[in-house]
């Protein structure tokens, strides 16, 4: 029982380390075009309104333990 909640904190503070090094995500949205395309006239576009058009977001352990970066993958100073 021990072992396993050894490997357990190990695991914890590896994904820790893992949001402090890459905190962006792909959006689900526009898939990291930035672009969302209309439904009539296909050729258009406008920028995705989930990630605003960067095409990144915070994966959701940044936002809950970290506090999130606002999609830029830089950390706010304290």
């Amino acid at each position: 029982m021990t072992a396993l909640f050894v490997v357990a904190v190990l695991f914890f503070i590896g994904y820790l380390v893992s949001l402090k090094i890459h905190p962006l995500r792909k959006c689900p949205v526009c898939k990291m075009t930035g672009r969302h395309f209309g439904g009539v006239f296909t050729y258009s576009y406008r920028r995705c309104r989930k990630c605003n058009g960067t095409g990144r977001m915070d994966r959701w352990g940044t936002q809950a333990f970290f506090g999130g970066t606002n999609h830029t993958g830089v950390y706010p100073k304290k």
